[in-house]
């Protein structure tokens, strides 16, 4: 005996994808900006080791983390970039990699943060966590299963002719 009170399943709407969106906009938007900053900042690294090797003949050492903190920074910039297109693209890889990416850029931001005292630090440490949240949420897992193709049932029997 069926149950009156059973109510019929209501067709769930799809997922509209807005954390994904937004963590993809945001990685396209400032990954290329974290690029260009990590390009400068190594330049100016340098040429700031160079005018203090000029002007003191004291052995100068303890510049390859900013050196390293910039090339760092060019690799998170690219990363973001690129998971952001495959991302909007409905590719798993791209969550992947903004993830990834932006588990590297806070680890390298708040160990930075620590080890020079660079207050400037927390804007990348603020949208590394932006990214990685808005990656993270089931939401954003959904929206992109959402978008898969169902498999055709019909393509399995064609090899069976």
């Amino acid at each position: 005996m069926k149950d009156p009170h059973d109510q019929p399943e209501l067709p769930t709407p799809p997922p509209h994808g807005a954390t994904a969106v937004t963590a993809a906009i945001t990685a396209l938007i400032l990954g290329p900006i974290t690029g260009i900053a990590g390009i400068m900042w190594v330049l100016y690294t340098v040429v700031g080791i160079e005018d203090e090797a000029r002007e003191s003949s004291v052995e100068i050492g303890g510049y390859t983390d900013l050196i390293l903190m910039g090339i760092v920074a060019v690799v998170i910039g690219l990363a973001w970039w690129v998971g952001g297109f495959l991302l909007l693209a409905y590719m798993k890889t791209g969550r992947f990699l903004l993830i990834l990416a932006s588990g590297v850029a806070l680890i390298v931001s708040v160990a930075q943060l620590f080890n020079r005292g660079f207050t400037f630090l927390i804007i990348p440490i603020i949208v590394s966590l932006l990214i990685l949240v808005l990656c993270a949420v089931p939401a954003t897992g959904r929206w992109i299963v959402a978008d898969e193709p169902e498999p055709n049932p019909l393509a399995h029997d064609r090899g069976r002719d």
